[in-house]
């Protein structure tokens, strides 16, 4: 009751507002007020197969599935979600996306034995000065939803790249060559459960059933070395969560460094998707799920 109390006090000292329009929120809205919330200008693609973001890795790695939940523009009031959760240390906006993304999306066969979840990796220093990592943020909220865990440990940044919005685009790819590396086991005996050796927390899962069909030819890696041969994520499937797909050089190139891990199958899903994509040819009626 007395916090409660405190709470109503500090709605009228501080009042929430709504982080598109301004307008207060009342008790049951976070974030976005009901009517921002309804008019988001979101892309529909719920996980379907051949959208835009899934065709894109088509002939470049193996993809399980993909999608973005709406579309952004710097220009518009609702970019301010986003350059809040980045950059005015507003981590909760984080996991109120990630409820609305799942949300979205659990009613559909997008989390089918999905593992676990790996936010994409942020540069230590940016973490540093962010206080957060805003793709952890939004992780934490899908996981809420769909109890799926998350591993912050299998995969790091090895240097900080300079930043894709200050990047040419067509030398964003080059940017993030190679920025990413795996995180390896510590091989201690005592450890039972290899993924506690990362930290990882993931649930064991029982066998998989065969493997989806992936929608481009088999793409031949590099031979593995056997230390990545009894990697915790050995033959499991992962979702790598980012905030916005704008190039998809980031996450093609993140997705690059798993691929070395025998077994793995990656799928993608972003808050946003910047611009205007068509990669691809269109998948036919009949092949969509």
């Amino acid at each position: 009751m007395l916090r409660n109390l405190f709470q109503d006090f500090l709605g009228v000292l501080l009042p929430r507002t709504c982080i598109v329009c301004g307008r207060p929120l009342v008790p049951t809205e976070d974030v976005c007020c009901t009517g921002c919330t309804i008019n988001m200008p979101l892309t529909n693609y719920k996980g379907e197969a051949g959208n835009p973001i899934e065709r894109y890795f088509w002939g470049k790695i193996p993809i399980v599935r993909a999608s973005s939940y709406m579309h952004y523009n710097p220009h518009t009031a609702y970019a301010r979600i986003i350059t809040q959760l980045k950059y005015n240390n507003r981590p909760e906006i984080g996991i109120y996306l990630g409820r609305l993304i799942a949300e979205d999306l659990i009613h559909t066969n997008f989390f089918q034995e999905i593992d676990c979840i790996i936010p994409l990796p942020l540069a230590w220093s940016r973490q540093l000065k962010r206080g957060y990592n805003q793709s952890e943020r939004i992780a934490k909220g899908i996981s809420e939803i769909t109890q799926l865990p998350i591993d912050t440990k299998s995969i790091r940044r090895r240097k900080a790249n300079k930043k894709q919005t200050q990047t040419h685009k067509l030398l964003r790819h080059e940017n993030v060559k190679d920025i990413f590396t795996l995180s390896i086991p510590s091989g201690n005996s005592e450890t039972s459960n290899p993924l506690e050796m990362l930290g990882a927390h993931l649930r064991d899962t029982e066998s998989h059933t065969a493997q989806q069909k992936v929608l481009r030819e088999p793409q031949q890696h590099p031979t593995l070395s056997p230390i990545h041969n009894t990697h915790p994520l050995t033959g499991k499937h992962v979702l790598l969560v980012d905030d916005i797909f704008t190039t998809g050089a980031t996450l093609l190139s993140c997705s690059q460094a798993l691929l070395s891990i025998p077994g793995i199958r990656i799928s993608i899903l972003t808050v946003g998707v910047a611009g205007q994509h068509r990669w691809g040819p269109q998948l036919p009626e009949e092949c969509k799920r």
